[in-house]
């Protein structure tokens, strides 16, 4: 199956999604919920079946396989605080609070899981009710920036929502700290509420970068690698209204000094 590039075939596919990190289950074994699992996992089954024979199956892996691991590759070991802002729908808040670090979760949703590493806060980044007086060894924002301002999640409509939203965040770094992103990359452009970003609207947004990485696929079910800026300046996403549209990703890392 040529278009799954990334694996042999739609079994491989099949155990992927069902996700090992976590798993719900019932502390009583009643019968009506073994039934209902049963029920609900025959239908799944079902399913995938039917959409195994669909020609032209899309499988697309979103920018998260590259934001992750190059958020752990860049944690200092004198970084000991750490804000996720717009991490709800992340376990990595859960992961770098499992191995030590002291976590905050800020999201306009309540972050669903605990740890006695990790406080959830929730709110909007531009609320004035929104009170943060500490100060962070670290912030992370991934693909969370490029949504600020837009109203699309009914989040505060603001202009130049970005730039004013890592205001706030870079105020919330230490001296010494910082502050680490990412944002869909390529031609500037506003899409259905999220923005894409060259090196010019970075160096707009965002102060004091000391790195930044690029990385794109060709087209939305490519492969990810790392690439020049130059190579997707002028780079238009082929679906840039289906889910996970983005094509490239720009990393960045601002360093307070």
């Amino acid at each position: 199956m040529k278009y799954l590039r990334y694996v042999f075939n739609f079994k491989d596919v099949e155990r992927h999604l069902r996700n090992k990190n976590l798993a719900i289950f019932y502390k009583e074994s009643k019968i009506i919920q073994r039934v209902l699992n049963q029920l609900f996992n025959g239908i799944l089954k079902f399913c995938m079946n039917i959409m195994k024979t669909f020609k032209g199956f899309d499988f697309v892996v979103s920018e998260q396989i590259i934001e992750y691991p190059l958020v752990f590759k860049n944690l200092r070991q004198t970084d000991k605080t750490i804000l996720d802002f717009g991490g709800f729908e992340s376990i990595m808040p859960l992961q770098l609070s499992a191995i030590g670090y002291k976590v905050i979760v800020l999201d306009q949703r309540r972050y669903p899981f605990c740890h006695p590493n990790l406080k959830a806060l929730s709110g909007d980044l531009f609320s004035n009710g929104l009170k943060i007086t500490d100060k962070f060894d670290v912030v992370i924002s991934i693909s969370t920036i490029e949504h600020l301002g837009l109203g699309r999640y009914g989040d505060i409509a603001i202009e130049d929502g970005d730039a004013k939203g890592v205001e706030i965040l870079w105020r919330l770094v230490k001296k010494g700290g910082r502050l680490i992103a990412s944002v869909p990359a390529g031609k500037p452009a506003v899409q259905r509420g999220y923005r894409v970003y060259n090196k010019k609207r970075l160096n707009e947004v965002f102060p004091h970068i000391s790195s930044l990485y690029w990385f794109a696929k060709n087209g939305r079910e490519g492969i990810w690698r790392e690439v020049e800026a130059d190579e997707i300046e002028n780079l238009s996403y082929s679906k840039p209204y289906s889910q996970m549209p983005c094509e490239a990703v720009a990393f960045v890392i601002c360093d307070k000094v």
